[in-house]
């Protein structure tokens, strides 16, 4: 548990440090949306306790993150 804690901590962490790194936007958005997707898969198996759930279940359930980001790109993207 406290490796999902400290890869929690970490997928918060970097695109923050890599920020303040100088890291082109381009990149920053495509690791952002990489961490996002690394947090609901261990924020559902882990948290909401979806390890033993069918597939189907554990997809549904992880497919808000690809829905928000998706939705914050086309918005950054109409702006």
């Amino acid at each position: 548990m406290l490796a999902v804690y400290i890869t929690l901590m970490l997928c918060t962490m970097g695109p923050v440090v890599a920020m303040q790194a100088g890291v082109d936007p381009g990149i920053l958005v495509w690791m952002v949306f990489g961490l996002v997707l690394v947090k609901a898969v261990l924020l559902v198996d882990h948290f909401m306790e979806m390890k033993h759930s069918p597939w189907g279940w554990r997809l549904a359930s992880q497919g808000w993150a690809i829905v928000m980001v998706a939705v914050l790109a086309g918005i950054h993207l109409a702006s």
